[in-house]
């Protein structure tokens, strides 16, 4: 097996032949090895979208088309051939379906298996136009078949044309527009019902409704004759349609095909593409192809009407069979090879049938009425004088085991079939036997049924009324309206005669007005009343229409009573959406209920989706809120919890990590699983404003304690860091007074001048520190020379260093500017230069700048002390002092920080327990150096 596996893999690499596997559902080909190494695959699967894309460019549209065709048709025929881009440069392929196999794809979905094979490309042009054209030919017969099927396997008439119009603009594999529209009965105007556009384009179909006929008169003439319109340019319109073509000018048409629809000899509408900014020169093949789209398009539309039609007529009918409220079987006369009536079956009954039966449709239809009936011989003789007789016959029938009487009309439709319709006559018996009973009772019910009931003759004329009539139309007397018109009555509008006058049952509602009745009759009454009236035609037992009869209720009450719990509902409604209160009712069990519309907004859902996708789903929940609820819910159906309250985060709408707060109230209202019930109530309320208002309140709450404790702060650092250099002066000064020792003065003037700069620095971090307070510091800008900067600094600072420190600038550049505020770059590198010197006691200090992206870099480091790796964190922040013995405010860095960050820029420390500091920041904006000049 292995020999002969491997002399198959020679043979079909030598012939150039492979096969493929197609998963439909899965999106993917199972390649053999002939095509794994055409197309340079790492595997053997390729996706069917990665393929497409190695078919050359004028192939692509086809291939694809034809292929969801294949697909979605369930062809078994499919021969392609066309080029590809391999490994080996371009290729030309041939392929064909071997077979199919339904259902042993991913999921259940289908397979196709097919060959493939390498063949020779066409060298010669006539070939290439030939087989270019075939092919356009079959894709263009592909449209139309894959038309026709559409038609025939979908019910949506509306989605197959859209998809028609679609396969239309793609072959044309350009921008523009595929539209039908259609002509009114009396073909004075024109609207569009269909339009597919290119991507990226307006649609015009809203704007091509009830277009007059005569605006475009010579277009309307030509489709009207049933004549096609074919225009490569806008030249070819006639001259007398200059409008028309300013018109297509405007929109960008530059060719355009247009293609009566007809019905019969008549049309009724058309069929239209136009092209946008590119010419077409239509051939004959786009001329008929076109065509015979817009003939199938108009075929299928008149015969899938018409299909509708019939299937709308046999389904009423079927409907009114077996749900109107009489009985209905059909029977179907057997014959023997005399062709001699022996018996019949019944073939069909409706639901009711069964009730006077009195047995389950399936134990008589389908069965012989020799097994079903003893006198059944009887009966066969009555529908043989039914099918000699070629009219309908009437009887009565009573069945012993019901106890009820029916009347029957039957009749035959067609040949040795018989349809038998009955009623229910038990009650007309029944009434015939105890007529005196039955009359009594019936005058005690006219007389005392709690709605108005009135009697009129054929003409109209009042015959009898009863008491409730009497009640509502404030009636002192029967005798005093008794043979009053109804059609006079002024109260009754004319249409409501009319309708009484031509159909059998009536039914209106009045706004029953006593100011008008002007003599008509007399009453009590006055003002207006809600009046719900039915008339129903009377007739007698021959048929004969004798009179009406009217039956009246007052629905005063009723609608003032809808109407204040209308205006209820309407206010409580309004208090919910300005509280932001929501209210929902429902069965947990099922989950079926009811929602206003805020519980709705407040749980991020819309108002439209069902309650049962929303409860127990919460899918715009917290899902750490959620988990509680549905807990809840789990103890609610074991009877273990009957409330629960909680603040629940729900997804703002248009967001993805922002949440609205809403405080949940749920509890149960009758707990009876037993009978498949726990009824809950649920309300919630929008607090987001109270936890974005409660937020605010501790921020500033948190803010104004560590104000506080920085204002203490500050008053004690402040005492302190003045009351020393203070003191220093004052009694260095009495000192320098009392002592005549040249050397003693000089270190005691000394010390006078470190404690006055001191006293004077710190004077100007308080003012620099209440300025940005303030808000009032002030910048500024102007041309920075850096260079001759950090030159002034270190020569004015290097008097101030240790005698083991050297304090050195080390420039980058010889030329070197930036626009800044030189003042507080200065200050900012001088107040780092102070650190370093305070806390280097050897080596040296170094003060320089680096290029970066966002701009210059200025850096201070030593080879001090270095910073703890934990208080680095805390470094600018105000009060910081890393040694209480050595002078400063610790504002310094604070006030730095303020300052580089106002400048735009960035502040930072590195810096490592004993081996020294890199204080540095950056100054955004144009850096120019000598590189930058050249």
């Amino acid at each position: 097996m292995h020999t002969d596996y491997e002399r198959y893999r020679k043979m079909a690499s030598l012939a150039q032949v492979g096969w493929w596997e197609a998963d439909l559902t899965g999106g993917y080909y199972l390649c053999s090895d002939f095509l794994c190494d055409l197309l340079d695959l790492d595997g053997d699967t390729i996706s069917f979208s990665d393929f497409l894309n190695l078919v050359r460019e004028d192939y692509r549209c086809q291939i694809a088309h034809e292929f969801r065709a294949n697909s979605s048709i369930h062809k078994d025929f499919y021969e392609q051939t066309f080029p590809i881009y391999s490994k080996y440069g371009e290729v030309w392929l041939h392929t064909r379906l071997a077979s199919r196999e339904k259902g042993t794809g991913t999921n259940g979905g289908d397979k196709s298996f097919g060959v493939i094979q390498r063949v020779e490309a066409p060298e010669q042009i006539e070939q290439k136009k030939a087989l270019k054209r075939v092919n356009d030919l079959l894709l263009r017969q592909n449209y139309i078949s894959q038309s026709l099927y559409r038609f025939l396997r979908d019910e949506r008439v509306e989605e197959c044309v859209t998809e028609i119009l679609k396969d239309i603009l793609n072959l044309y594999n350009g921008k523009g527009r595929v539209y039908i529209f259609e002509y009114n009965k009396e073909h004075t105007y024109r609207s569009c019902t269909y339009e597919v556009v290119s991507e990226g384009m307006s649609t015009e179909k809203q704007c091509w409704q009830d277009i007059p006929v005569d605006r475009s008169e010579w277009w309307n003439q030509q489709i009207l004759s049933g004549k096609a319109i074919v225009l490569n340019s806008l030249k070819q319109l006639p001259e007398e349609v200059s409008e028309m073509r300013r018109e297509f000018a405007e929109r960008g048409v530059y060719s355009f095909m247009v293609t009566p629809l007809m019905a019969g000899d008549h049309v009724w509408g058309g069929m239209g593409i136009e092209l946008i900014d590119s010419y077409r020169n239509w051939s004959n093949e786009d001329f008929q192809w076109f065509s015979s789209l817009g003939n199938i398009i108009s075929i299928c539309i008149e015969l899938r009407i018409a299909k509708d039609k019939v299937t709308y007529e046999q389904s009423f009918l079927r409907n009114l069979f077996h749900f109107m409220p009489m009985g209905y079987i059909r029977m179907s006369v057997l014959r023997d090879e005399n062709n001699k009536p022996y018996d019949y079956r019944i073939t069909d009954a409706n639901q009711i049938s069964a009730h006077f039966f009195g047995k389950p449709l399936e134990q008589y239809v389908g069965v012989l009425a020799s097994d079903l009936f003893s006198d059944h011989s009887e009966k066969m003789d009555f529908i043989l004088e039914v099918l000699d007789g070629k009219s309908y016959k009437e009887k009565d029938e009573y069945f012993p085991q019901t106890g009820l009487y029916t009347h029957w009309i039957v009749y035959s439709p067609e040949k040795d079939e018989v349809v038998g319709l009955f009623t229910d006559s038990t009650e007309a018996v029944e009434a015939n036997r105890a007529l005196d009973r039955s009359e009594k009772l019936f005058k005690n019910i006219f007389a005392n049924i709690p709605a108005g009931v009135e009697i009129y003759d054929k003409d109209g004329y009042l015959l009898d009324l009863n008491n409730k009539n009497l009640e509502i139309f404030g009636i002192a007397n029967k005798e005093d309206v008794i043979g009053i018109n109804f059609f006079e009555n002024p109260n009754v509008p004319q249409t409501i005669r009319d309708r009484v006058r031509n159909e059998d049952l009536v039914d209106f509602r009045l706004n029953y007005s006593f100011d008008q009745i002007k003599g008509y009759y007399r009453t009590m009454r006055s003002n207006v009343i809600e009046l719900y009236s039915k008339v129903t035609k009377l007739y007698d037992r021959e048929g004969e229409f004798i009179g009406y009869i009217l039956i009246s209720i007052d629905n005063t009450e009723r609608i003032d009573a809808m109407n204040r719990i209308r205006d209820f509902e309407n206010f409580f409604l309004m208090i919910s959406d300005f509280a932001k209160v929501g209210y929902a009712k429902l069965n947990l069990l099922n989950r079926k209920g009811y929602a206003i519309k805020q519980w709705y907004k407040n749980m991020g859902e819309e108002e439209d989706i069902a309650l049962s996708d929303v409860v127990g789903v919460y899918r715009k929940m917290h899902p750490e809120d959620r988990k509680g609820l549905l807990d809840f819910y789990k103890e609610v159906k074991v009877g273990k919890r009957k409330h629960f309250q909680g603040e629940m985060r729900i997804l703002r709408p248009g967001t993805e990590n922002e949440w609205n707060w809403v405080n949940t109230n749920v509890m149960v209202t009758q707990y009876k699983p037993e009978e498949g019930e726990i009824e809950i109530i649920g309300i919630n309320y929008d607090i987001t404003k109270l936890k974005e208002t409660e937020a605010e309140l501790i921020h500033a709450r948190d803010k104004a304690e560590m104000m506080d404790r920085l204002k203490s702060a500050f008053l004690a650092n402040m005492s302190h860091e003045i009351r020393t250099p203070l003191n220093a002066i004052v009694g260095f000064s009495d000192l320098l007074v009392e002592t005549a020792d040249i050397e003693e003065r000089r270190e005691y003037m000394k010390i006078v001048r470190e404690n006055n700069d001191l006293l004077l620095q710190l004077i100007s971090d308080i003012l620099d520190l209440s300025k940005i307070e303030a808000g009032t510091f002030e910048f500024s800008h102007g041309d920075v020379d850096v260079n001759l900067l950090c030159e002034d600094l270190v020569r004015s600072m290097q008097m101030k260093t240790k005698e083991n420190v050297k304090l050195v600038f080390e420039p980058n550049f010889s030329i070197c500017h930036i626009t800044s505020d030189r003042n507080r770059i200065y200050q900012v590198i001088s107040n780092f230069v102070n650190n370093a010197i305070k806390f280097t006691s050897e080596g040296n200090i170094r003060v320089g700048y680096v290029l970066k992206d966002e701009g210059l870099e200025f850096y201070v480091q030593d080879t001090g002390i270095g910073i703890e790796k934990k208080q680095l964190p805390h470094i600018f922040e105000r009060f910081v002092k890393l040694d209480s013995f050595v002078h400063g405010t610790g504002l310094g860095l604070s006030i730095c920080q303020s300052i580089v960050e106002q400048l735009g820029g960035h502040i930072g420390v590195d810096s490592e327990k004993g081996k020294g500091s890199r204080f540095w920041f950056t100054i955004p904006g144009v850096v120019m150096t000598e590189e930058s000049l050249q």
